[in-house]
């Protein structure tokens, strides 16, 4: 008989960095074993378009109705299903009532996993699997009352471990023991990567276009890279945004923005590229440039820094040498003028960048270390670790 295991993700539909985590999780489970399942009412089609975009293998995996968010057809399912004298009863004693039932009916439901992976959008949830992973991807600073105090700590009898995606994030967890606590890297498949050695004048940022939490500042990078190229006017060498936007992109606002501002300028815009198209937007760029954190304080606002920086490490793998905001969970992969640059301001960004590009020795210098440094996330040893974790 197999274990039976599930994942849930309540930003599924957003197909980001977190989102990518959790499904490889779905994945190497799937193939280590286990039958699994993923909690999601919402479009049926989204574990394709997951595996288009980050190359999965997900065939195997299996949505379920998410018994976690109440969607509309959920409230419609439990108000036929009240006693016929439900409603003439006070609104706060059907509050009551429906969280009591759906506590129960959660309960019921996860009992039968072996194991849970769920990640958190910044609450502690009451976890019933007999195994329960909360997965912690945004270090959120947070005041609890002494009653949350006493609840959190119930809830957290019923975690077995709390999984972080950097030593950044864990840093701000305080509603757990240390010794639950665990960094697991994100997995990068660095095995299908590649460098090119014909790399072209590409200097390359990755991430969501959109203006939302850990926002990636496109527009600042737009901004950088059109005064590094009024520094040299006869330069060759191009800009390229690619990312994903949740929205049609002639709706995405956002972008649109970003094309307003850009207009003029080499600066390029590739929207929802599958892996095997982004593999090869990597391997023909050099530079990489990444402006999530840019002007936020990270020890009060820490939720607006990169947490990790998973499109970082491809780029790295891929050859492409990075500048990145010094803040967040981008320090713990950036080892500053050894394999990239870290950065505080557009000035530094843009000098740093000239810096590579009139020394061909040091690119290609810091292009093979950034290489070698991104093999310490590859997937092989997220998977090892994660199996570990689940078995002891």
């Amino acid at each position: 008989m197999s274990l039976k295991a599930a994942i849930y993700d309540p930003y599924l539909d957003t197909l980001g960095g977190g989102e990518r985590y959790c499904l490889s999780v779905a994945e190497i489970l799937s193939q280590n074993g286990y039958e699994v399942d993923v909690f999601w009412s919402g479009e049926q089609d989204i574990l394709n378009r997951a595996q288009d975009r980050f190359a999965l293998d997900l065939s195997a995996v299996k949505l379920v109705p998410d018994i976690f968010g109440l969607s509309k057809k959920r409230i419609e399912l439990i108000e036929e299903n009240l006693p016929e004298n439900f409603h003439s009863r006070s609104a706060p004693n059907r509050d009551v009532f429906s969280r009591v039932k759906k506590f129960l009916n959660k309960r019921k439901v996860l009992s039968n996993y072996d194991f849970l992976f769920y990640l958190s959008d910044g609450s502690s949830p009451f976890l019933f699997a007999k195994k329960n992973f909360l997965h912690v991807q945004v270090p959120f600073v947070t005041k609890f009352t002494t009653s949350e105090k006493f609840l959190n700590f119930l809830k957290s009898r019923f975690i077995d471990k709390v999984i972080c995606n950097s030593q950044f994030t864990s840093k701000f967890l305080t509603s757990f023991p240390d010794h639950k606590i665990t960094v697991l890297y994100p997995p990068v498949d660095v095995a299908k990567l590649e460098g090119d050695v014909d790399k072209k004048k590409i200097i390359l940022s990755v991430g969501r276009f959109d203006n939302i939490l850990n926002a990636k500042k496109q527009d600042v990078l737009i901004k950088a890279f059109i005064k590094f190229y009024k520094k040299s006017p006869k330069t060759d060498w191009k800009l390229v945004l690619a990312g994903g936007s949740r929205e049609v992109p002639e709706k995405n606002n956002y972008l649109i923005h970003l094309q307003e501002i850009a207009k003029g300028y080499p600066v390029h815009f590739v929207v929802n590229p599958s892996f095997e198209e982004l593999k090869k937007i990597y391997a023909r760029s050099s530079i990489y440039w990444h402006a999530a954190g840019f002007e936020v304080d990270e020890y009060l606002t820490p939720e607006q820094t990169e947490h990790f920086g998973m499109t970082v490490v491809e780029a790295m793998d891929s050859g492409l040498v990075p500048l990145v905001v010094a803040k967040g969970g981008l320090t713990e992969i950036v080892d500053n003028e050894k394999n990239g640059f870290l950065w505080q301001s557009i000035d530094e960004l843009a000098a740093k960048t000239r810096l590579l590009i009139d020394t061909p020795k040091t690119l290609a210098e810091m292009s093979q270390k950034a290489h070698e440094s991104a093999q310490a996330f590859s997937k092989e040893v997220f998977a090892e670790k994660l199996l570990s974790l689940i078995r002891s």
